[in-house]
């Protein structure tokens, strides 16, 4: 699967958990900021830096996904894969 439907796929999975997507290029932010997910006024949003290359921000959005509960939402099959081998690396990372 091309890298730009896998990030797509991370993003639409990200919006049925309720988590809006928000894009800014954060290189010349005045205070160091990086991408994360945030929770405002009762509301998650993940602030995603654009000038990060597409695989530094699939393994950026997939580590958020990828600690949250999936029971009950589809998930693309290759993207469910994706995700338990990005929760399975990082577990042998940590």
């Amino acid at each position: 699967m091309h890298p730009e439907l896998v990030y797509q796929h991370l993003e639409d999975l990200a919006e049925q958990l309720g988590i809006s997507m928000r894009h800014e290029d954060l290189r010349y932010s005045e205070t160091p900021v990086k991408s994360g997910l945030c929770k405002l006024k009762g509301c998650h949003f993940y602030l995603m830096d654009s000038s990060k290359d597409i695989s530094e921000r699939i393994r950026l959005l997939s580590q958020c996904i990828g600690r949250m509960d999936l029971e009950g939402v589809y998930v693309v099959p290759a993207i469910r894969e994706f995700l338990q081998g990005q929760v399975s690396s990082n577990k042998e990372s940590a």
